[in-house]
């Protein structure tokens, strides 16, 4: 029995002395951690306390310097990796995310619990999205999240969630670490969490718990330990300690004052007032702000607090507003700190002052010394953990960026600040200091807007108004506002709303068919589309024997090379780069086609593969290197026409035969053109969004250390994309070398800037990861056809390129409105 009671106690996991430095910072000075089995650890230290680096050694993102990782056998912490954390069953919800918002909520968990090879079993999607629902489920009943979403489409909320369901879903999970996993949730969802680690503790499974918040450690956890400057501080039962002990352990105060007895001195003149506001999710909103209050916005998440914080910022730039009335400067600070906050290749100073500019301008230029003033003075105030203002704003923990948003807020002069959840993943230090300046912005007149995820710190507000639905369904004024009241009044109507749906639902299926077909409105091979039957209709109206067997072939014919160089094209852009020297590069397959492998085969199919292999090679460089795609793949330009040249200094040479025969050869019904525009179109389509390995290519261009954390290697990513194009530049090299007949090194280079043109038609965002393989087929075809148009409307030649132009321009003109039409 004594073997058995010191087997179940022997920790699974022991670090001993780590330590862990960033150039001159040291974020681990000496870090031990002891977790054993089925034991929920939490986790807390002040901003900058090094929890997060802890967390990424643990899972293995981050190398060690020194120290011991101790499992049932001591690993070498150097070469400890997101894989061999996996293998042993670690698995992590970061505090940032990481998800690829460009993929769907299921493929999202198949990243990281698919193998590693390129491709999957038949029905593989369906399970996937049967899997992650039953997770998702596990954790948080009645989600109401579909597995088939795209994750850029959910809430902050919503995401979180998945980021959490996708950790714990780890088949082999031994170890879960959840890094500030509530600070988008709601309090019926945080309580749903932590039956979910009950569950996981009682099946053996260890946890490990950080939390700014002290009463989520003491109803989650068994054990705490507290981190002070890289290091453990202090360690203990939870039963054996209390939370304001806690708090004077991190170098805080016990501060519990939410009383309202000095806060009756809000003025009667407003900063802010809203009369009837229907907008998008908004129904009815009627509030006001008066100068030297604070107003929160509460409700359960989705209710259209974001919407009606973002409308009133939104008003302040417009002159005349039907329902929004401010004449108020406005700031806006949120909580979302990596999409909407920080700018991360800016210092701390820069990320402060961004607006509030004009105090620091001295005769149209900025005054060095009144700016370095106002930052540092806003740099004491915050306290910030840093080297200086000049520091980058990325060298600080997610707790210090935050305060110079705050900071950044109150430095504007804004006459209303709203506060998007300003303290979401902050310590406890630090949201005191950012309720003191709450106080003193209210003390001095200013009126103040405040959305927290934490029902808690409504209590700091003079009133709030309760949304749900995206209505104003109560307001709380004085003491009325408690934690209870607030959880009471946002469920309250919920089944008298739910009767109203289901009411509403028994009108039919017109909806779904309304939403479909909206759907492929906003889809991103629409406009593509619409634009090509456009310019065949009118080409067919000016001539109509051009709707023929031979005159489709004609026509598009030419369009082919385009087609294949876009597609690759695309998969650079997918990555995150630019090909510009993909026109050059055509020229020398050309070449090499027409030449080489006319006269000698075995020749000419080892340079077309050694072609491909110098692109990956080139992609390989690009990631090395962090040298930017647009500088290495302009400079291989230079490269790829001197090897042309080299080959065939003048025109000539044929193609072969072979190549000619399937180019014209006569497939029934449908031109030649068109079926290999078709299987260029379905086979890409296929790679990017059917086959396993394309959701991790889509991936990594969308968020490559989501890719990374989950055990997939970014640079064999960028190889294996780098080599898809330069593939697609071999088929648009045959394709030239088939309807020229010859080889010509110079003759190709418009096809860089008219490749860049079609992909963005196409669909195709250069924030990579987001490509359309459908539209940006239909998009060669149509920019190949405009220059049909303008010849039968004998434009002069020397115009066509810039009319084409303006049409190009046109087209993106209508895609704009409709991306605007989508955020509205």
């Amino acid at each position: 029995m004594k073997g058995i009671e010191m087997e179940k106690n022997r920790p699974f996991l022991r670090l001993e002395e780590i330590h862990k430095i960033f150039g001159h910072t040291r974020a681990l000075q000496g870090m031990s951690l002891e977790i054993e089995k089925g034991e929920v650890i939490g986790l807390i230290g002040p901003n900058g306390a090094g929890k997060s680096t802890l967390m990424k050694v643990i899972t293995g993102v981050y190398p060690v310097n020194s120290g011991k990782i101790i499992f049932e056998s001591e690993v070498d912490g150097r070469n400890y990796d997101a894989n061999a954390a996996k293998e042993r069953g670690i698995a992590c919800a970061y505090q940032e995310l990481s998800l690829c918002t460009n993929l769907s909520v299921y493929e999202n968990f198949m990243v990281n619990h698919m193998d590693h090879k390129p491709f999957g079993t038949p029905g593989w999607r369906k399970k996937a999205r049967e899997v992650s629902h039953e997770y998702l489920t596990a954790i948080f009943p009645e989600h109401g999240i579909d597995p088939g979403a795209k994750v850029e489409n959910l809430s902050l909320a919503q995401r979180q969630m998945v980021e959490i369901a996708r950790a714990a879903s780890y088949r082999n999970l031994k170890l879960l670490v959840l890094d500030e996993p509530t600070s988008s949730l709601t309090s019926n969802r945080i309580h749903q969490l932590h039956e979910g680690v009950k569950k996981l503790a009682d099946r053996g499974i260890s946890v490990i718990y950080i939390s700014h918040k002290l009463d989520e450690i003491d109803r989650a956890c068994d054990k705490v330990v507290v981190m002070k400057g890289g290091q453990s501080a202090w360690s203990g039962r939870v039963e054996e300690t209390s939370t304001g002990e806690l708090v004077e352990i991190l170098g805080g105060e016990v501060k519990a004052d939410h009383s309202r007895a000095a806060r009756d001195g809000a003025g009667e003149e407003l900063v802010l007032e809203i009369k009837k506001l229907n907008s998008g999710t908004l129904k009815d909103i009627s509030l006001t702000v008066k100068k030297g209050e604070i107003v929160g916005i509460a409700g359960l998440a989705g209710s259209g607090q974001k919407a009606l914080l973002n409308d009133i910022y939104n008003a302040s730039f417009k002159r005349k507003h039907s329902s929004i009335l401010s004449g108020s400067a406005v700031s806006y600070i949120s909580g979302d700190r990596n999409n909407e906050g920080v700018f991360k290749l800016w210092t701390i100073k820069d990320n402060i002052l961004i607006s509030s500019l004009r105090p620091t301008v001295s005769k149209g230029l900025i005054n060095k010394k009144k700016y370095n003033d106002t930052a540092q003075f806003w740099y004491d105030k915050l306290k910030f953990k840093a080297e200086g203002i000049d520091d980058d704003i990325t060298n600080l923990s997610g707790g210090n960026q935050q305060k110079a948003l705050i900071a950044r807020g109150l430095a504007s002069d804004s006459d209303l600040i709203i506060l998007n959840d300003p303290t979401c993943g902050v310590d406890i230090e630090t949201k005191q200091e950012i309720y003191k300046l709450l106080e003193e912005a209210r003390n001095t007149g200013k009126g103040v807007i405040l959305h927290s995820t934490e029902d808690l710190e409504m209590e700091q507000c003079d009133r709030v108004y309760v949304l749900h639905e995206g209505e104003i369904i109560s307001e709380l004024i004085g003491d009325e506002i408690t934690v209870k009241n607030l959880v009471t009044t946002s469920f309250k109507e919920i089944a008298e709303q739910s009767k109203e749906v289901n009411a509403a639902n028994e009108g039919g299926n017109r909806k779904p068919l309304i939403e479909k077909l909206l759907g492929l409105v906003k889809s991103r091979s629409f406009l593509p589309i619409v634009t090509l039957i456009l310019i065949m209709g009118i080409n067919i109206g000016l001539k109509p024997r051009i709707f023929s067997y031979r005159g489709m072939t004609l026509l598009l014919g030419s369009a082919v090379p385009l087609v294949f160089i876009a597609l690759g094209q695309m998969f650079l852009v997918i990555s995150g780069g630019i090909d510009m020297g993909n026109g050059m590069a055509v020229g020398m397959i050309n070449v090499i086609i027409a030449f080489t492998l006319q006269q000698n085969p075995a020749l000419g199919l080892g340079l077309l593969v050694l072609f491909v292999l110098l692109y990956g090679a080139m992609g390989a460089l690009i990631h090395l290197t962090k040298i930017p795609a647009i500088v290495v793949t302009l400079g291989a330009s230079f490269i790829w026409l001197g090897l042309g040249l080299i080959i065939s200094p003048t025109p000539g040479g044929n193609a072969p035969q072979w190549l000619r025969a399937i180019y014209k050869f006569n497939f029934p019904l449908i031109p030649m053109p068109i079926v290999i525009s078709a299987c260029a179109a379905a086979g890409v389509y296929w790679i990017v969004k059917r086959s396993k390995y394309g959701m991790i290519i889509n991936g990594a261009g969308n968020n490559p250390t989501a890719i990374l954390r989950a055990g997939w290697s970014h640079l064999t990513a960028m190889v294996v994309t780098y080599m898809i194009a330069g593939v697609m530049i071999v088929f648009a090299g045959l394709s030239v070398t088939a309807v020229a007949n010859g080889g010509d090194t110079n003759a190709y280079a418009t096809y860089q800037m008219l490749s860049i043109a079609t992909i963005i038609l196409g669909g195709c965002e250069f924030k990579g990861g987001i490509g359309s393989p459908v539209g940006v087929v239909a998009g060669a075809l149509a920019i190949s056809s405009i220059s049909a148009l303008l010849t039968f409307l004998k434009i002069n030649s020397n115009l066509q390129t810039a009319v084409t132009g303006f049409i190009l321009i046109a087209a993106l003109a209508i895609k704009l409105v409709i991306k605007k039409g989508e955020a509205k």
